[in-house]
């Protein structure tokens, strides 16, 4: 216990008296000097009577139901840093957290090595500005606009650009999955440009291209003399992110061994060189991504838990671009001026295409519209893109929700569904005239659920009013 740390005083806030006891007790032998309240009331009190370097509280408690202790300690005592502790995690209650400027979000159960890891690198770091809350845009074409990077107006975008708005000011970690040509570094980039790290490096590395036996090399760096053919000393690509954002791509691709190397640098941001003694501390934010469950990853003994905890505190799932209704055309369009930016001789795409492009369930996603558009303007001779031009797959998807029997064989049971669905929905409309409430009724589904299912089928019930 040095003298510094002796001085820190901590605010434990918990209506767990077995956990605030014990964290407390723990604490107070690590050198700590703490104080114990059992609710978010007790704790505004001592934060008015008393001074504090850090607050540690639980988000489920009386007193902070509503996020009291957090949005009055972030208002009154901005520059007291506050870890949270839930054993209730839930997706709105973490955008809030990190919004309101918090310094970690820890899960329960929690090890005592990660919290004491925790606590030692909140009260190392340089107090860091924390901007105050800030609403985000309600307009769907100023929020759109704000990030032009992403290209999306359907809901199911739109709501992961709320998130994003909401997040990006903040420096908690990120998990993106979803399909493979869904976004995500896209997704990732915008986060680190519009927060307080947009002046420096966002690190791409790529879990895939490393091979195991230099994991430590590659990450962390090395010293002259470390290894055979080390001949000279090496930065690794964690030091290149030092004040800005690391983003991990294929994250789940890790080996364990790997993982818990991870791990050490994510929860103590420290890391030692090979070759070297001394560690080196580090000051970046993670954004990960992975198109597997990484949950399911962890039942399966594949992907650690502690790791998962630390780095997935706000979960994106990116929707698949069949999901996602017209946004197929806006990025088509988008992608035909950005392919052509000499000389435009390609303007437009014809009736046909774009009937076929909203058809189309786009398995490779964002990806593989690109590429179809970029084949599409290579091949087109005149200005107009037509059928002729797309590549088979494309050109060829079922023209009619009810395909023959025969046909049925050609496509997957997944696509047969989907037709089947598209076919249901249409009838309905037809029947109810386009009132959506009506066919929802029909169909046991709520208003918004068969709203979506209409846009995941490019369907739009003003096409069947009469």
């Amino acid at each position: 216990m040095n003298e510094e740390q002796a001085k820190k005083r901590i605010l434990i806030a918990d209506n767990e008296p077995l956990f605030l006891r014990t964290t407390g007790q723990l604490l107070r032998k690590a050198g700590y000097e703490c104080v114990c309240v059992p609710d978010g009331t007790a704790a505004l009190a001592k934060l008015r009577s008393e001074p504090f370097d850090l607050i540690l509280s639980d988000l489920n408690m009386p007193g902070n139901l509503k996020l009291e202790l957090l949005q009055q300690g972030r208002e009154h005592w901005p520059h007291i840093p506050l870890i949270v502790v839930t054993g209730v995690p839930s997706l709105p209650t973490a955008i809030e957290s990190v919004r309101l400027g918090i310094a970690d979000y820890l899960l329960k159960p929690v090890k005592y090595e990660d919290l004491l890891a925790s606590l030692r690198g909140v009260l190392a770091s340089p107090a860091r500005s924390q901007p105050g809350p800030v609403s985000a845009p309600t307009d769907t074409d100023a929020l759109a606009a704000k990030f032009p990077s992403i290209i999306a107006r359907s809901g199911p975008m739109m709501e992961i650009l709320e998130i994003v708005d909401r997040v990006a000011r903040t420096d908690t970690n990120v998990l993106i999955t979803g399909e493979s040509g869904t976004g995500k570094e896209v997704v990732a980039r915008a986060i680190h440009q519009h927060s307080s790290r947009s002046e420096k490096a966002f690190q791409v590395i790529d879990c895939t291209a490393i091979p195991e036996s230099l994991f430590e090399s590659v990450l962390f760096g090395h010293v002259k003399g470390a290894f055979t053919g080390a001949s000279a000393d090496r930065d690794g690509l964690l030091l290149r992110s030092d004040g800005g954002t690391a983003f991990f791509d294929e994250l789940a691709e890790l080996p364990l061994a790997s993982q818990a190397k991870l791990l050490r640098a994510v929860q103590e941001r420290v890391f030692t060189p090979v070759g070297r003694t001394e560690p080196v501390r580090i000051d970046t934010r993670y954004i990960c991504a992975t198109n597997r469950n990484l949950q399911e990853e962890v039942n399966a003994g594949r992907f650690r838990q502690d790791l998962y905890y630390r780095l997935g505190v706000i979960h994106m799932e990116l929707p698949p671009l069949r999901d996602r209704g017209d946004d197929v055309m806006l990025l088509a369009e988008a992608f035909l001026k950005d392919l052509q930016r000499e000389q435009i001789r390609v303007h437009r795409f014809s009736e046909k295409v774009i009937e076929q492009f909203r058809r189309y369930r786009w398995p490779g996603n964002i990806r593989e519209l690109r590429n179809v558009i970029e084949r599409a303007v290579a091949l087109s001779r005149s200005q107009t893109v037509e059928l002729a031009d797309l590549p088979g797959p494309v050109r060829d998807a079922a023209s009619t929700p009810s395909s023959p029997v025969s046909a049925l064989a050609e496509i997957s049971r997944e696509e047969a569904l989907d037709n089947a669905d598209q076919q249901y929905l249409s009838t309905l409309l037809k029947k109810h005239s386009g009132n959506v409430s009506q066919a929802a009724r029909q169909a046991g589904l709520s208003r918004q659920g068969m709203h979506n299912l209409l846009v995941r089928h490019g369907l739009n019930a003003n096409d069947f009013r009469t």
